[in-house]
């Protein structure tokens, strides 16, 4: 099954198995309203560690996933990592604070308030329908995900429906027939 990255407004990203893009999005709005950005992963291997206090944080990415993930999430960022000034620049977060001088830090800090303000305007893809577009204005949620509500909810009424009218039909009363 494959694997979909999700580059959300503020910065953050997620990764979600899904059939394709549309189970995706349905999946991924228990997380947010609908991400910014989002594509299949050509390769997904993620490595987590278990701290001291029993939490889990990522250890490494796979050789293809940490590229990846920068290049079409993070371009901006990429961009800056780049230099030479970061060579020894590392992806994941090892809880060890990394000593650059002011002109790299100042740098890496103009890159990561880009990504951050970068997608910040993203608009929502609308539903398909007025009552998808209505559900949307209330509760939110990606256009796949509510389509998906809607679709359901007129699936079952459309079955509820047909067993009615067959219903109907089956008990049709007699004609009332005059006596001779």
């Amino acid at each position: 099954m494959p694997a979909f990255c999700a580059r959300w407004p503020d910065g953050s990203f997620s990764i979600v198995e899904a059939d394709d893009e549309v189970h995706a999005l349905i999946q991924l709005d228990e997380l947010g309203d609908e991400p910014a950005e989002l594509w299949q992963l050509q390769s997904c291997l993620l490595d987590f560690e278990l701290t001291e206090e029993g939490t889990f944080r990522i250890s490494q990415f796979g050789e293809q996933t940490g590229p990846e993930i920068m290049e079409k999430a993070y371009p901006v960022l990429s961009r800056a990592l780049e230099t030479e000034l970061f060579a020894d620049h590392l992806m994941e977060d090892h809880g060890v604070s990394l000593k650059y001088g002011a002109d790299a830090q100042e740098a890496l800090r103009k890159a990561v308030d880009a990504e951050r303000n970068r997608l910040k305007d993203f608009e929502r893809t609308p539903a398909a329908t007025e009552q998808g577009k209505s559900i949307q204005r209330k509760i939110g949620g990606s256009a796949a995900y509510v389509d998906a509500i809607v679709q359901q909810a007129a699936s079952r009424r459309l079955i509820v429906q047909q067993a009615a009218s067959r219903r109907l039909k089956r008990y049709k009363p007699a004609r009332n027939v005059k006596p001779s």
